[in-house]
């Protein structure tokens, strides 16, 4: 009888070994797809990183090209309206004094036609009266 309770409880510790070893069986299978997804999530990442950082020297190569370009036309820009920054202050000299003289002339145009309707009006007060005259003096005849 001994003999069977021994065989009973060395039954049982192997039943209870095999069902330790079919649960950690388990557990390890379930860690390893975990791990699986894990590194595949990793070279995924990886993969997403390594486009990114190409897209980032893409950038940034494009924004110093950029950079220079903007640098060059600025320059460009600057040189032009240094040069022409002279030459409009010449061409805004002789405006004003063009403007001046056609001022002037015009002023002098004014003054003339004033005086010309003033020299009109009086030569047709001159005249009136003259003709008022001559009649009065046919009233007498």
């Amino acid at each position: 009888m001994q003999e069977t309770t021994t065989v009973n409880q060395l039954n049982q510790a192997l039943n209870e070994l095999l069902n330790a070893y079919d649960k950690l069986k388990y557990e390890n299978k379930q860690i390893s797809d975990k791990s699986q997804k894990l590194e595949s999530t990793i070279s995924e990442l990886e993969e997403r990183n390594s486009e990114l950082e190409i897209q980032i020297s893409s950038l940034s190569d494009t924004t110093k090209h950029n950079s220079t370009e903007i640098d060059t036309m600025l320059g460009r820009i600057k040189s032009i309206l240094d040069t022409n920054e002279e030459d409009s202050i010449e061409e805004e000299v002789e405006e004003v004094i063009n403007n001046e003289i056609y001022n002037k002339i015009e002023e002098t145009q004014e003054e003339i036609i004033v005086e010309d309707q003033a020299a009109e009006t009086t030569n047709i007060n001159k005249e009136i009266d003259l003709g008022r005259m001559q009649s009065l003096l046919n009233g007498f005849n």
